[in-house]
This record gives structure tokens, C-alpha cells and sequence, in this order.
């Protein structure tokens, strides 16, 4: 495999540049006061947060300007190419340069001791990850089940078929990950003069004099937890590990096994414990009982379930309450609810303090009925699906708040097609279950009445576009092995397919278009990297905490850090380990299409003209103000991208796929 250097060429030096972005003004910032402590669930000024106002240059206001700003972005991008396809456009290069102007470093030398894993020019870097799949295979699960896991599209290889395939991709994508932010955490800190200059010239070592080390452990999954712990005291004790990753996406697709490693990792002497990355959806208390060394990419799930609680009171229930979206709903005011989640400790924790927050905002409680599943043991939660059914049925439940893993609902929803059972699931960004690709696993007869919060804040969770985890895949792989351009403008220039999208060159096709897998773990990774410039010389877990939460507040799409009022806003602050901190409501629609490239049945819509809240049902995120021009500027339209009448269809930019 060429390097990247070596290939070089100004459509590489553009995909540089997304990716620059990405890094410095990406998962972070700051803006929410450290929280008072408060009883689980308690409603305080903490838990209704006044979040900052994103740093902006100056944006574009109206939808009409958005466009034209985005269209000369993309079109600068695409001059770079030699070939004239699209290039990782899409960058907002002015708000990167307005929040990297306000970046400091957390310290400016060195200081001996160093911490473990950081050595005089290495960052050792232990990547855990399920290597012999301890217990049920759970691709070989969903499989057997005919879960529909993504085929191919023009950016990303269809989603792994077996477990062999899944590691064969894990171990790809992290030997990218590395091999990349070595060559260019230079080019990423040029948006941040005030830390690139305190990094050296030294191309081999790049982060301060030093250079990444990455190591692959078996650390298991959520199904053997005593493999998880030994990794834990391997990484510590004997790799001595400035940080471990993990991502449940390859783990059986449960947060489970994260928590055993950042719980496990806690155990160690904090003199040389080794930061985690990968956690998701913990309770703030896990993150400050973990604190400083463990952070998750997204929301932490005490923001997600206080905004899904906000939600669920304010629009599901009472005289505003919206129409019933499944047959069991006969009068919306009142909805009968019912809860779902695994019997794993740190999901039952998550659980009460969303029951906390359903009260509070409630004014009561409101669950009919609560139903565990066995978060640990695979086989037995399979078995036990169609009695979880059951209980839900007896008890007269409309309306299933689903606070689970994205596994075992693709089992759960066929049991309750097949005892005719058709009611509203409610799911959130736990699970990635506001997501396209989870929505399409499920049976599509019962995903008609699937709706909820999405703290993701891209179309369909992930988008439909190729995203930076594809730019990045990409700068390494511009040449086919049939000497032609990896071209990212067709499916032809991807896989030689005809006109009809057939006859593929599948050599072509396995080169030119990214491992599914790397999309996950890099989000998984990407904070730790912003985090390590913003520590400056002297790498700490404190300094990178610092770094990490003091940060200017920004939006946050597929290609980084925007002034697009449509992505999340990203904030993490002191006293907080997640970055997400506003919701959007969703609902899925499963005989619509997604917009091009790619063009695939189920899709997500937006009732509420993707307005993003901090708290149903007004306090209303920055730049959705009830008198501001974004407020009613993003309502659907009457028709999808390709003449079909779909009322409400999401409205979308041109450009949006094209980066």
C-alpha cells in the first residue's frame, strides 16, 4: 500500500484539509456549568442546561444563503481533483479558523516524570476488540435472523456477513486510523497556531516529539466479562496503555462491554490507570466516578434521557399530545407506556434516572409496565423475547420506550409480529437506534410506528453522504489495482459497475470503498486525538480532560465542525465527559427512499421541521429560537429527490450528498 505522502496530488492536500477540521473543532467544547450534585432524575438548573451560543464566523441565516455558501465550498473542493469527482467538500473552513483561533494548549513543556504509556517519542495506544467472539456470534445472529445489514454503496463495502469478516475489518480500520494521524496531526493543528507551534518539525513524530503506537487486545465482549477485566490489567500493567479504546459497534453491537472495560480500568492505581475511550450512553454519575480518564463521542445518557423524558411528557401525553403512529394508540392522550431495557447494572442505573426525569417532567410516574432482558447472556435473551411480548401485551401497553441494545429489538419485533402485536416502539440515540442502519434491520411492518429523539443530529444518524471516516480511507486509496482513479463521483468510478449498476470489478470494489467498520471506530478515536493536541506537551489524562472541556461551542456534522444550524451541537464543559447536547425529533418511514448516493428504502422524517431542543418543549437549542430565521426555514417538502409524493420529506441541500 502506496502512503499517503507518497501519493500526494491536490485532491489528497483537500481531503487533508476535512479532516483537519474535523479533528480541532470536532467532538468538543465548552459551555455548560459543572453540575451541582442532585438526586437521580431531579430537575435543576443543572439537568435544563443553559448552553452557550456557538462560536460562528459569520454564518449564513437564511436557507437560500446556506446553499450558495455550501455550493462554493464544494465547488472549490472539487477543483482539486484531477479527476473532476467530488473531493471531501463540505468543510466549513471559515468556522474552523473562528474556533481554532481560540485554542490554547493546556501546558507548553514537558514534565518527567511522564505519565505511563507516554514515552520520549511514543503514545502507546491499546485498541480492544473482540477477537475469537467469546459467546453467541452476533453478525452470525442477526444473519441467521435475515437482518437486513447494509449492502454496498458507492462510499462503504457491504456490512461484514460472518464474525471472521468483522475482525478482518476491525484490525483494517485501526492500522488506518493510526498510520494517518501520524502523518498528519501537523496538517490538523495548522487550524490551531498557538498549539502547532509548540509541536516541533519532526514529521516522524508529530505529536509533541512523539509519535502513536497501537496495539490490538482481546478484550472480549459484553458476553465475557472476565476476559474484559484481564485486558484491562494486560493494557495497565504490562502494555502500559495511555489509553484503551473500545467500540461497541464491534463488540455484539452492546455498550455493556465498554462500561466492563472503563469499570474495570477504574481499578487500577490512578498513578498510571490508562484513559478509555468508547463508552456509551453512561449516566453522568458513571462519568464522574470514572473521571478524569473516561469519555464516550456522543451524548452521555444522562443528557440523552433527560431530553427523551422532556420529549415523551410534553408530546405524547395530554391535550398536546401527537396522533397515535401505531393500530394499539386509540386516543393519544392516553398512551399506556411500557419500558425495555437489559438487566445490566449500568443500564438499570441509566433506567431509574430516566424514570427519575419521566416523573419529573410528568409529573408522575407513567410506566404501566417495565420489562428487563438479560443483557449479558445472548442466547437467553433470544429465548426470552416472546414472553417480554407477552408482559407487554397483558398489561394493555401502547407505547414501548425502548432504552436497549440494537440487537436484540430486531428479535423482539419479530416476536411481536408474530403474536400480531403492532404497537408505537420509541427509541432514542441509545442503541444507535435513531439511525438508518438500525432502523432498516428491523422488520419494516412494525418500524411504521417507530419515532423518537436523535441526539446524532445528521439525516439518518450517519447521513447519506460518504463522511470524513471515508475521506480518510480514501487518501490512501485514489489508485484501483487496475491503475484507474478511485473516482467517489459514481458507482462506476467506485466499482467499474455499468450503467445499471451491474457486472462490478469486485477486486476494485474491496479497494476502492471503505470497511464499514472504520466508520464507528473512528468517532471512537477522534476525541482522544483533538484531545491530545489540546493537552499540549505535557500529556496527561488531566491536561487532555482540560483540553477536551474547555473548547468553544460549535456544530457538528458528517464533515466536521459548521455553522449549518442543522447538525448537533457539541459542547462538553467542566465536569462533563460527552460532547451532544441537543435533540432532535424523528420518526422513521419505511417506504420512503433516501436521497442520493444512496438511494436506499427507509428513511428518516422530521416532524418538526428539525428544530433541536436542549428540553421539550421550549427550550429550544441555539440557532432554533422561536423568533430566529432557522425556526421554520427546514419544514419538509411535498415530494422526495426523485418525484414521489412524500409529504414532509426532509429538505436537503444539493450538496449534501455530494461530501
Amino acid at each position: 500500500m502506496r502512503t499517503y505522502l507518497e501519493l500526494g496530488g491536490a485532491m489528497s492536500r483537500s481531503v487533508l484539509r476535512s479532516l483537519a477540521v474535523l479533528v480541532l473543532v470536532g467532538m468538543v467544547a465548552a459551555g455548560c456549568s459543572k453540575p451541582a450534585k442532585q438526586a437521580v432524575g431531579t430537575k435543576t438548573k443543572a439537568t435544563t442546561p443553559d448552553v452557550a451560543a456557538p462560536v460562528t464566523s459569520e454564518a449564513p441565516t437564511t436557507i437560500a444563503q446556506q446553499a450558495a455558501a455550501n455550493a462554493k465550498v464544494t465547488a472549490r473542493k472539487a477543483t482539486t481533483n484531477p479527476s473532476g469527482a467530488i473531493s471531501g467538500g463540505g468543510v466549513d473552513d471559515a468556522q474552523a479558523r473562528a474556533v481554532g483561533a481560540l485554542l490554547k494548549p493546556q501546558s507548553t513543556v514537558r514534565r518527567k516524570p511522564y505519565y505511563s504509556g507516554v514515552g520520549e517519542n511514543t503514545i502507546q495506544l491499546d485498541f480492544s476488540y473482540d477477537a475469537q467472539s467469546c459467546g453467541v456470534s452476533v453478525v452470525n445472529a442477526v444473519t441467521a435472523a435475515g437482518g437486513a445489514l447494509p449492502n454496498s454503496k458507492r462510499f462503504y463495502r457491504a456490512a461484514p456477513r460472518t464474525q471472521g469478516d468483522v475482525t478482518t475489518e476491525v484490525k483494517e480500520s485501526i492500522d488506518l486510523m493510526v498510520k494517518y494521524w501520524n502523518a498528519h496531526a501537523y496538517d490538523a493543528a495548522n487550524y490551531a497556531p498557538e498549539i502547532r507551534k509548540l509541536m516541533g518539525n519532526d514529521p516522524n513524530n508529530q505529536f509533541f516529539g512523539r509519535h502513536l503506537v497501537g496495539k490490538l487486545i482481546d478484550g472480549g465482549s459484553n458476553q465475557c466479562p472476565d476476559k474484559t477485566t484481564a485486558a484491562a490489567k494486560q493494557a495497565a500493567n504490562e502494555d502500559h496503555a495511555f489509553v484503551v479504546f473500545n467500540d461497541g459497534a464491534t463488540e455484539g453491537a452492546s455498550p455493556i462491554g465498554a462500561y466492563n472495560m472503563a469499570a474495570a480500568l477504574n481499578t487500577i492505581p490512578a498513578d498510571h490507570r490508562p484513559m478509555h475511550f468508547g463508552t456509551l450512553w453512561l449516566t453522568d454519575q458513571d462519568y464522574s466516578r470514572f473521571a478524569p480518564y473516561a469519555w464516550t463521542q456522543f451524548a452521555t445518557g444522562s443528557t440523552l434521557t433527560r431530553e427523551w423524558a422532556s420529549y415523551v411528557c410534553s408530546k405524547l401525553r395530554g391535550p398536546n399530545a401527537v396522533p397515535g403512529r401505531a393500530p394499539t394508540v386509540t386516543d393519544p392522550k392516553k398512551r399506556v407506556f411500557g419500558l425495555v431495557h437489559t438487566n445490566d447494572p449500568s443500564h438499570k442505573r441509566l433506567a431509574d434516572e430516566f424514570k427519575g426525569y419521566l416523573t419529573q417532567y410528568c409529573g408522575g410516574n407513567i410506566i404501566a409496565k417495565e420489562v428487563e432482558y438479560d443483557g449479558t447472556n445472548f442466547s437467553q435473551a433470544q429465548q426470552d423475547d416472546p414472553n417480554l411480548i407477552v408482559q407487554l401485551k397483558l398489561a394493555n401497553v401502547t407505547t414501548v420506550l425502548m432504552l436497549t441494545e440494537p440487537i436484540q429489538p430486531l428479535f423482539q419485533l419479530a416476536a411481536a409480529k408474530g403474536q400480531n402485536w403492532y404497537p408505537e416502539w420509541v427509541f432514542s440515540s441509545f442503541g444507535y437506534e435513531d439511525s438508518n442502519t438500525v432502523q432498516r434491520l428491523y422488520d419494516q411492518t412494525e418500524t411504521a410506528g417507530d419515532y423518537g429523539t436523535s441526539n446524532l443530529g445528521v439525516y439518518g444518524g450517519f447521513g447519506f453522504g460518504a463522511g470524513d471516516p471515508f475521506w480518510m480511507y480514501h487518501a490512501f486509496h485514489l489508485t484501483a489495482p487496475d491503475g484507474k482513479p478511485c473516482d467517489p463521483s459514481s458507482e462506476t468510478g467506485m466499482s467499474r459497475a455499468d450503467a445499471n449498476g451491474n457486472n462490478k470489478n469486485a477486486a476494485v470494489e474491496h479497494y476502492c470503498k471503505a470497511p464499514t467498520e472504520l466508520v464507528t471506530w473512528y468517532y471512537t478515536m477522534l476525541p482522544l486525538i483533538g484531545g491530545m493536541l489540546f493537552a499540549g506537551p505535557d500529556l496527561t489524562p488531566q491536561n487532555v480532560t482540560a483540553g477536551l472541556q474547555h473548547f468553544p461551542t460549535t456544530r457538528y456534522g458528517g464533515n466536521g465542525p459548521t455553522s449549518d444550524p442543522r447538525p448537533a451541537l457539541v459542547g462538553a464543559g467542566p465536569g462533563k465527559y460527552g460532547f451532544v447536547v441537543d435533540a432532535v425529533e424523528w420518526r422513521w418511514k419505511p417506504d420512503w427512499t433516501s436521497p442520493m448516493p444512496e438511494k436506499v428504502k427507509g428513511f428518516i422524517e422530521y416532524p418538526d421541521c428539525m428544530r433541536h431542543y436542549l428540553t421539550w418543549p421550549n427550550q429550544l437549542a441555539p440557532n432554533w429560537e422561536t423568533n430566529g430565521s432557522q425556526y421554520n426555514a427546514w419544514c419538509g417538502v411535498a415530494k422526495d429527490p426523485y418525484g414521489n409524493p412524500a409529504p414532509d420529506y426532509p429538505k436537503t441541500l444539493p450538496e449534501d450528498g455530494t461530501h
